[in-house]
């Protein structure tokens, strides 16, 4: 007969794999060993209309940050038993991001796409299953990681859709190319006011106002990208304004519940 000890550490553990293993294969990728080139030299190959400035792309340090510490958490005694469906499903999101990243370095373009699709998909049932009524730590440790993450992923998602358009050859003309550019980016900022709003997830909106901006740094010449980006980003940061009261008022409600 199995022991419910071992059984309740099991996932936990697992949880604390999936993250080493999804650090170590994008630590491969960075340092040029998967396929022989790093994400910039691919991302490089595909300039479009949505590919932010390149300090954006640090935002991924916060994130694995955030999900060693989401790992840490986890499997303390206290919560340990708690977040079993989100454990499941952040199982799926470790092997999604490998995937990609192994897709991205062989230039398989359009599985990229679908790929990340689905991981940006998972991120934000991750974010509408986390409960509002948490201690402050435990919104800090799963709220704020996944709302981050699944912000930035979700606008990852509309630039990996217009590389996608770059790398089947469409012959899409420069009008053409600021209309996709100006409504994916009024897009990324629509999410960011419905996820806040619909499952009251205040930093998903800050990653996407931090894409979004590094989108008009990249293209500070063309007025219509940065005037989109610039609604979609001052929208994101109204939503997320009072991050700091929600995450005191989940706590108060947290001790005496």
């Amino acid at each position: 007969m199995s022991d419910p000890k071992q059984k309740s550490i099991a996932l936990p553990l697992l949880v604390i794999a999936g993250t080493a293993a999804t650090i170590a294969v994008n630590w491969l990728a960075a340092a040029g060993l998967v396929n022989g080139v790093t994400p910039d030299a691919v991302s490089d190959r595909y300039q479009t209309i949505l590919t932010p400035a390149g300090y954006a792309f640090a935002i991924w340090s916060v994130i694995y940050a955030g999900l060693i510490a989401f790992s840490i958490y986890q499997i303390l005694p206290s919560v340990r038993d708690r977040y079993p469906g989100v454990r499941q499903l952040y199982l799926a999101t470790c092997v999604l991001n490998c995937i990609w990243i192994l897709l991205w370095h062989h230039y398989m373009v359009a599985a990229c796409l679908a790929v990340i699709a689905a991981l940006a998909a998972v991120l934000v049932i991750i974010v509408a299953r986390l409960s509002d009524r948490d201690s402050l730590a435990g919104a800090l440790m799963t709220k704020a990681v996944f709302g981050i993450y699944a912000g930035w992923v979700t606008c990852a998602t509309l630039v990996n859709m217009s590389i996608a358009l770059v790398d089947q050859g469409f012959e899409i003309g420069p009008t053409a190319w600021v209309v996709i550019g100006v409504v994916s980016i009024l897009l990324a900022g629509g999410a960011a006011v419905a996820v806040r709003l619909k499952f009251n997830n205040y930093l998903y909106p800050i990653a996407v106002a931090w894409a979004v901006t590094a989108i008009a740094v990249k293209q500070s010449g063309n007025t219509p990208i940065v005037v989109a980006a610039a609604v979609a980003a001052v929208t994101g940061l109204i939503t997320a304004g009072s991050v700091v009261t929600k995450l005191r008022d989940s706590s108060s409600e947290a001790d005496r519940g």
